[in-house]
Formats: C-alpha cells, structure tokens, sequence
C-alpha cells in the first residue's frame, strides 16, 4: 500500500512537472486580439436593416427594422452576439435585445481565425385588438454570413541581421513553432513557442485551435409602444 501511495505521488509530481514545462514552452511570446477590434468591424459595415410588406388576419402593412449597438462578445466559455433591434410594424414600434451565438474557429491551412454569426433571432410581431399577432422570425445570421477573419500567427515569423566582429553580415530567422490559442474574456489569446536558426525554416506551425461550447440563443423583448 505504502508503494502504491509513493508510486502515485511520483506520477502526480511528473505530470506537475511536464505541465509546468508545457506551460513554460509556449510562454515564449503571447498575442492578442481583443475584442473591441473586432467590434470595429460593425461600425465599418454600418447600419443593418430590413423592411418589407406583411399580411396578418386581413390586415395589411409594412415593417421597419433596424439592428443597433451590434457586438461580439468573447467569453471563455461561450462566446455570444448581441444587438437591439429597432422595429417599426404599422403603428407601432417596440425594442427588442437580441442574444445570439458565435462561432470561434482556426483554418490552419489558411492561417485564419474566423467569427461567425451563426443564430440570431428576434420575433417580428403586431399588436391587434390588444392581443400580440406573431409575423415572422427575423434570422439576423442570413444578414451576416461572411465571417470576420483575421489573421493567425504563422505570419509572426521574421528575420533580422547581425554584424559579425569579421564584418560579415549573419541573418537570424525567427519563428513560431507550437502555439495553443484560447478564448479569454474579452479576447482570443495565442501563446506560442518560438525557434531561432541561421538557416530558413521550413513553415511548418501547429497551433491548438480554440475549443467553445455553444449555448442555446436567447431573446427579450420589451412591450411595443404607440408611436
């Protein structure tokens, strides 16, 4: 018994030690992208918006809307989107706070972190003799079906130059080798290992892609207001 407690204590001390080393290794240098800019990206697009006509228990009209304050919000363990939806139906009007999912991949062969919207949805609806009438599910998702791509860490690689005492010129090369990239709060952190050689390397990185749950999207609405 007494063997077996000494055994597993040792194991417990050698994984400790090679996370430690594991840890200590990918620790060369850190980048990140935050998530303020990649909420610069909406204020570039600018204002999403739709409108179209609609028939409910006889009764024609047109709607109105529009999405505001549109973010991405970076969480470690389920990212999410997040916008008010300004709705004009008929003679009323109404805000809606919509909560979507988002999608954090790596395309190793493209060197490409990419975002994508994939649910958000709020209900379309009219009010009629006091009683809410449902129009239709606006997808907001169909309205962003081009992720946002950045790119990865393969493109830190560099190379610098250094004179020798004998005058010649030596050129170091520089480049990230292992590197495990995790979502943080507020931002998508890659932390890598790095090598230096006197001789080009061959482009070989392997990067750990960001793993995520998905968690179901949600949706509020406030009651419609007369205009």
């Amino acid at each position: 018994m007494q063997k077996l407690v000494y055994f597993l204590y040792l194991s417990l001390i050698c994984l400790g030690t090679h996370a430690q080393a594991l840890a200590q290794v990918l620790n060369d240098f850190a980048v990140s992208l935050h998530e303020e800019a990649i909420n610069k990206v909406f204020v570039a697009v600018g204002d999403i918006k739709g409108s179209n006509d609609y028939e409910v228990m006889l009764i024609k009209g047109k709607y109105h809307w529009t999405v505001k304050n549109p973010r991405i919000n970076l969480k470690p363990d389920s990212s999410d989107f997040t916008c008010d939806a300004i709705v004009d139906v008929g003679p009323f009007n109404y805000k809606t706070q919509v909560v979507g999912n988002v999608k954090i991949a790596y395309d190793n062969s493209k060197n490409q972190i990419s975002l994508q919207i994939s649910r958000a949805i709020f209900e379309l609806y009219t009010m009629l003799f006091g009683k809410k009438i449902h129009i239709k599910d606006i997808h907001l998702e169909e309205y962003f079906k081009d992720p946002f791509l950045f790119e990865g860490p393969k493109t830190l690689a560099t190379d610098m130059e250094f004179t020798m005492p004998d005058s010649t010129t030596k050129k170091i090369f520089i480049q990230p080798t292992d590197c495990a990239m995790k979502v943080k709060l507020k931002e998508i952190c890659t932390a890598c290992e790095v090598v230096a050689s006197d001789k080009p390397f061959k482009p070989i990185v392997k990067v750990v892609p960001p793993i995520q749950a998905t968690k179901p999207a949600d949706t509020k609405s406030v009651q419609p207001q007369k205009k």
